[in-house]
């Protein structure tokens, strides 16, 4: 038996000022301050008991402006500088970005920006001997904006560096903590969005590819991390019936499988689920304007989704790892409830939020 205790208390604290310098140049200066106080209490009935924690103030200031050099053509520019006194590191980082309109509904923008995150609490409790975790972004858009229309397309890269590492099982009092940690991030996100084609109906679909790989936490090589899908997929449907005063909803999510790493073989992260897939049903029955009983079911066809393998910790008599399939607690999940609106305007109701 033992007995485990934490508490965490924070404060955020910002300030931001705009002032156009004019109608073509917007300036915005800024300062945030974050205050963190973290401690962990552990003791067993043996009488061993461990503490940890940690104090971090974080002070950051930050400038950027907009720049607008025609109807069709801005740009914006930013530099933020941060301090942390438990790292007692201090960074700068820029940022740009650029926006062109090609047409009346589409437009293109070009992003770059450099970002620095404290390492995660489950690490700072144990160490302060850390750098930043540091990306920098790398962002191509397009987006097309007709009336209930619309479509975007997003391809982007990011590189990761000085992501922490450490040489325990998992992060523990006597792991051995560095910063010799990268990876990177490339792929597509793709949108589309249409509620004026067909009556009464409202359809969006969006799709992502993603190539990544990390060599962070205990891995010992870069691979891609287990919660990574290479391949996601959702449609979703709204349909209204007016006769029936009912908005009836399909929603379909699909994902190509996430890796997972098999004890049994010598390779790491070798193993891959099979694919996931969800088909979800909903109705909404508008009782009256601000009144609406909902009910909805989630895997309506009960597929068997697998989202990884539990491994035991120690061989069986033949040398091997037996395992566990990770699965959704419940072949479906049903819903009822029953939505009220209360405002001053009369109309409004959560029809399109269900």
């Amino acid at each position: 038996m033992h007995d485990l205790k934490n508490a965490e208390h924070a404060t955020h604290m910002k300030i931001i000022i705009g002032k156009n310098l004019s109608e073509r140049v917007r300036v915005t200066v800024g300062a945030d301050y974050f205050t963190t106080k973290f401690d962990e209490d552990f003791k067993e009935n043996a009488g061993n008991a461990f503490s940890s924690g940690y104090d971090n103030n974080i002070a950051a200031a930050y400038a950027e402006t907009d720049i607008f050099f025609s109807k069709n053509f801005a740009a914006k520019a930013g530099l933020r500088f941060s301090h942390s006194d438990l790292l007692q590191e201090s960074n700068l980082s820029p940022r740009l970005s650029l926006a062109y309109k090609v047409s009346k509904n589409g437009q293109f923008s070009l992003a770059y920006g450099d970002f620095v995150q404290s390492p995660r609490q489950e690490y700072l409790k144990y160490s302060s001997q850390f750098e930043s975790e540091k990306t920098a972004h790398y962002i191509l858009n397009f987006q097309y904006n007709k009336t209930g229309k619309t479509f975007r397309a997003e391809a982007y890269f990011k590189q990761y560096r000085d992501l922490v590492k450490y040489d325990t099982e998992i992060s523990q009092f006597d792991s051995q903590f560095n910063n010799n940690g990268k990876g990177f991030a490339k792929g597509i996100d793709l949108f589309w969005r249409d509620n004026n084609s067909f009556k009464n109906l409202e359809y969006w679909i969006s799709y992502s590819y993603i190539d990544t790989e990390r060599d962070y936490k205990n891995y010992p090589k870069q691979v891609t991390p287990s919660f990574v899908a290479d391949h996601s997929l959702s449609i979703v449907t709204k349909y209204w019936i007016s006769d029936l005063r009912s908005q009836v909803g399909f929603t379909n999510s699909f994902n190509s499988g996430r890796p997972y790493n098999n004890p049994n073989e010598s390779a790491f992260m070798n193993g891959k689920t099979k694919a996931y897939n969800n088909l979800s049903f909903s109705w909404a029955y508008l009782v009256s304007q601000q009144k609406i009983l909902y009910f909805s079911v989630s895997n309506v066809l009960g597929t068997d989704n697998v989202f990884g393998y539990q491994y035991a910790d120690n061989p069986n008599m033949n040398g091997e790892f037996q395992r566990q399939a990770i699965r959704q607690p419940a072949d479906r999940f049903f819903f009822v409830g029953f939505f009220w609106t209360i405002s001053e305007n009369k109309k409004e109701n959560q029809l399109k939020n269900l």
